[in-house]
């Protein structure tokens, strides 16, 4: 990323000067030079004076009005900062000295390497075992999943997570989806806990927020940094006719985002990173998409109003580091390729035009809703769609499928090196933020 040149506002604030000059008081040439009589100079010098009275109102009026030309030019020009003392020159602000050196970070990485980055894998198992130690050393993956098969004791879990970082070059996201109620991957650990739909009937925001805190807890015990959670669909069908019973927090935006947004701010200030989901929604789907593909028939007018609106109310808070799109087709906005693989949905309407440019990560490709695709060829359409992880492989072998249709992409044109270094900017700087990759030394020390 190259610097912004600062604009020059110097010229525009230059003094203004006059050119124009009285010639009442010009002294005369010494050739000019005349004498007059007594009553002559005395009606002279009155004369001067009544000149001098009579220009010095005109003379304060021009130069009021001069000023006042000035000021406006000043302030329709003046450049919107702080005061002097606080302007940062761009070489010295943080977060400009950050994004240079994550521009540094991807240039000194492979595209076998930035590849990877954009995968975040699953496996089999409760330890470390050597397919997963070739998706992180040999395919470089970004980050693992880890589902409540390969969870069964604290001690093991960061066991297998400390060993799984170890051989990373790059920190990874190590994930889970902890909801709580059906959706528990802790549940051989922690028991029962609410669901969303029982946390958001309490009314009280604090039990979502208790929950967010006592979530990152466990998970940070474990050596889990992300959670893909919390579910910010709005329920609008009934829990025997909707595909994610118990999971939604409510029936109305507003509370929707109010009991999201304090489970997120609450899991974020503990240390897990947060993911919202499902972009862009499922709280009116009655199929499955790991069973088929679900039509989302509702109006451009009410998928603003209704499903878009607690993605925007987060966004507006600050709190969305991740967004999980899901695989359902949305005919109002595209009617030919599901919303996960759609750049309509996830380019335009998403990062456009309700202005976000985080992290965005699939749900599994693996799932049949995308059947018509092979999960490399749904892996492609998704980086095209504008996603930046893609969530997939299950092993090393459907890894390496994937990172050769990516490549394939990319050697013929279909995907640009520059829309890849775009995703790996967008993970390692979310890497960065959240302390898994360590902040230059020069800043650290600030």
């Amino acid at each position: 990323m190259q610097e912004t040149p600062r604009k020059n506002y110097d010229d525009l604030f230059s003094p203004v000067t006059s050119h124009t000059h009285s010639r009442a008081f010009s002294p005369p040439a010494h050739h000019q030079q005349r004498w007059y009589s007594r009553s002559s100079r005395t009606f002279l010098l009155w004369a001067a004076i009544g000149l001098v009275l009579l220009t010095l109102p005109i003379g304060a009026w021009m130069l009021f009005q001069a000023t006042q030309r000035q000021q406006v030019r000043v302030a329709r020009y003046q450049p919107v900062q702080a005061d002097a003392q606080t302007v940062v020159p761009p070489a010295l602000d943080p977060a400009h000295k950050i994004a240079r050196y994550i521009d540094q970070m991807v240039a000194r990485l492979s595209l076998d390497e930035e590849l990877g980055q954009m995968i975040i894998v699953e496996f089999s198992g409760t330890s470390f075992n050597s397919d997963l130690q070739t998706m992180l050393t040999k395919q470089h993956a970004g980050g693992t999943i880890l589902y409540a098969w390969n969870v069964h004791s604290i001690a093991q879990t960061a066991a297998l997570n400390k060993a799984s970082q170890a051989q990373a070059q790059i920190p990874l996201f190590i994930s889970t989806d902890q909801e709580g109620g059906l959706v528990n991957r802790l549940l051989h650990i922690s028991g029962w806990i609410p669901s969303a739909q029982e946390i958001g009937a309490s009314g009280d925001p604090a039990r979502a927020a208790q929950r967010g805190q006592s979530d990152a807890q466990a998970l940070l015990q474990m050596g889990i940094n992300l959670n893909l959670a919390p579910v910010v669909d709005v329920q609008t069908v009934s829990n025997s006719a909707t595909i994610i019973p118990t999971r939604m927090f409510g029936t109305t935006p507003q509370q929707v985002a109010t009991f999201a947004g304090a489970y997120l701010e609450a899991l974020q200030n503990a240390g897990v990173i947060g993911c919202i989901k499902h972009w862009p929604g499922l709280g009116n789907a009655t199929v499955d998409p790991h069973d088929a593909l679900p039509i989302f028939n509702r109006s451009q007018a009410d998928l603003n109003n209704i499903d878009f609106a607690p993605y925007r109310l987060l966004m507006q808070q600050g709190l969305v580091n991740m967004i999980m799109s899901t695989h359902e087709l949305v005919p109002a906005y595209d009617p030919n390729l599901p919303a996960s693989l759609s750049p309509i949905l996830i380019d335009q309407v998403l990062r456009h035009d309700l202005g976000y440019q985080g992290v965005v990560i699939t749900d599994g490709l693996y799932m049949h809703a995308l059947a018509r695709w092979s999960v490399p060829q749904a892996a492609v359409l998704a980086v095209l769609a504008g996603n930046d992880i893609l969530l997939g492989p299950t092993n090393s072998r459907s890894m390496q499928q994937v990172l050769d249709a990516l490549r394939t992409a990319i050697a013929n044109g279909q995907i640009t090196k520059a829309r890849i270094d775009q995703s790996v900017e967008r993970i390692l700087m979310l890497k960065m933020r959240a302390g898994l990759i360590p902040l230059p030394p020069d800043l650290n020390q600030q």
